[in-house]
């Protein structure tokens, strides 16, 4: 009887140590716990730490692996919370297995071959906003123009800014999504 009431305070002292050092997004997963509670057999999501005031939880219905140990998405739903209460704030889409939906520092990216976009978080307006988006525009022959465009305005930018772009969505995290129970 002894040994058992050791071993039990052991294995709670384990959960107590465990639980202390929960992650972000651990704490945050409360607010999303509805809609993950309501997800479909074949969904996936992923509550990732993007760097804003919570986490942002994704969900899709389709994942493939990318080669690179992810369950990637080129589709999925975005949610956020803002005061405790979760909001969908859209679906994004990739146009591609080879450019998969990730994150950066406070943003959120989506590609094709030859467009980036970069979408922000409006948390008061509980809706995504796309920040920029990069195009390369292919004229005759072999010309190639790039353009940024922000909201209403569009304007030329140099190959090296658009190959720039580029490389931070190379350098930014997959999301990386999975099953209730592997999360």
């Amino acid at each position: 009887m002894k040994r058992k009431s050791i071993l039990l305070v052991i294995m709670m002292f384990a959960v107590a140590l465990t639980g202390c050092g929960q992650s972000k997004s651990e704490k945050n997963s409360e607010y999303y716990g509805e809609i993950i509670a309501g997800l479909g057999d074949e969904e996936q999501f992923a509550i990732e730490d993007i760097g804003e005031k919570n986490d942002v939880l994704f969900v899709a219905d389709a994942t493939y692996d990318d080669g690179l140990a992810h369950n990637a998405a080129m589709y999925c739903d975005v949610y956020y919370a803002v005061d405790g209460e979760a909001y969908d704030l859209g679906r994004i889409e990739s146009m591609g297995t080879a450019y998969p939906v990730s994150y950066g520092k406070k943003c959120i990216y989506t590609a094709s071959e030859h467009t980036l976009e970069i979408y922000v978080i409006d948390a008061p307006n509980h809706r995504l906003l796309l920040k920029e988006q990069y195009e390369a525009v292919y004229g005759e022959g072999d010309e190639i123009s790039y353009r940024r465009l922000q909201g209403d305005k569009e304007e030329s930018i140099p190959a090296e800014e658009y190959l720039k772009i580029y490389e931070e969505y190379g350098q930014s995290t997959v999301v990386d999504f999975g099953y209730g129970a592997s999360r």
